[in-house]
């Protein structure tokens, strides 16, 4: 089982100006509660009650709401970053003195993903990624052709299937140490970067496809579409 989590709640929520202007991200509210209230409490749920929070844009909002985190039954840490470091770079501002696997979520997520699942994966893996299968709709007839002008296939307004990057990451404890001790405190660094270095080294990756609830609430017309509906309840 997973004993800490890690939030990433720093990012300036560019694409959900003009809210983030004066709310940060992870306290949009989505019914009753802030974002980050449901990923904290999802953890919770899965035992998870040692939470690190990396914090940086309008950070003494985050911190004064959330506080220490007893309300929620759970201890918060927050790590404080003074420029952008990235999501592995995030990791890299652990205390020196960690040395444990942890359970990785971006800010801006409500799902049911199973931390479960993504545990055990790791007894076999250093680092598992959590995907969702998306579909992108085309609004035009797509022709397939090769070298020549013959016409191979024809297909109207198909729809293409995506495994996308659902931003939530097990990451084991040697991969903690690998970060700890090749990426610099302070250097931007993101997970597909992270993921060509362990890659290079002979690390193993996984992927665990969710399929429940996930919503990623980045976007304008998401926070939108969530909080005009009522999906948060479901």
């Amino acid at each position: 089982m997973f004993k800490y989590g890690f939030i990433m709640a720093g990012g300036q929520g560019k694409r959900l100006k003009p809210l983030t202007s004066a709310i940060p991200k992870p306290l949009l509210p989505v019914g009753d509660k802030p974002i980050i209230q449901f990923i904290i409490e999802h953890m919770k749920e899965y035992g998870i009650n040692d939470i690190f929070i990396s914090v940086n844009y309008k950070k003494e909002i985050v911190k004064s709401f959330l506080r220490d985190g007893s309300r929620y039954g759970v201890k918060l840490t927050y790590i404080e970053e003074t420029e952008r470091t990235g999501t592995a770079g995030s990791l890299a501002l652990l205390p020196e003195d960690f040395d444990d696997k942890i359970l990785v979520s971006n800010g801006d997520l409500i799902c049911d993903v199973d931390y479960n699942t993504i545990n055990k994966l790791l007894s076999e893996y250093d680092l598992v990624l959590t995907g969702v299968e998306k579909q992108v709709p085309v609004d035009f007839g797509v022709l397939k052709t090769n070298t020549t002008p013959e016409l191979l296939d024809w297909e109207e307004k198909p729809k293409f299937k995506y495994i996308i990057n659902g931003g939530i990451y097990g990451v084991s404890k040697k991969v903690i140490d690998y970060i700890k001790e090749n990426i610099p405190r302070n250097q931007y660094i993101d997970m597909p970067t992270l993921w060509g270095m362990m890659k290079e080294n002979g690390m193993k990756l996984a992927v665990h496809i969710h399929r429940g609830k996930w919503h990623d609430v980045g976007r304008m017309e998401d926070y939108m579409a969530l909080t005009g509906n009522g999906e948060e309840n479901s």
